[in-house]
């Protein structure tokens, strides 16, 4: 196993030096980042209209009395 261990860390160490694969990283980290980013912003604003205990509490009640999101 340590054979195949060290031919994939040789290849993965040549596909890191290469400066096509290096750049494509740099763009995807920034693309990943910039989504988590709207998507923190949108879970903020979410949290923030609405009270996290107050929601838990009805969706229990629902729950419990068998009443669905289409009868509203």
């Amino acid at each position: 196993m340590s054979i195949v261990r060290q031919l994939l860390w040789g290849a993965f160490r040549r596909a890191a030096s290469d400066p096509r694969v290096q750049q494509k990283a740099v763009q995807t980290a920034k693309v990943v980042d910039k989504k988590m980013t709207e998507t923190a912003d949108k879970v903020v604003g979410f949290a923030a209209e609405k009270d996290p205990v107050r929601e838990a509490g009805r969706m229990l009640g629902k729950l419990m009395s068998g009443e669905s999101e289409d009868k509203r």
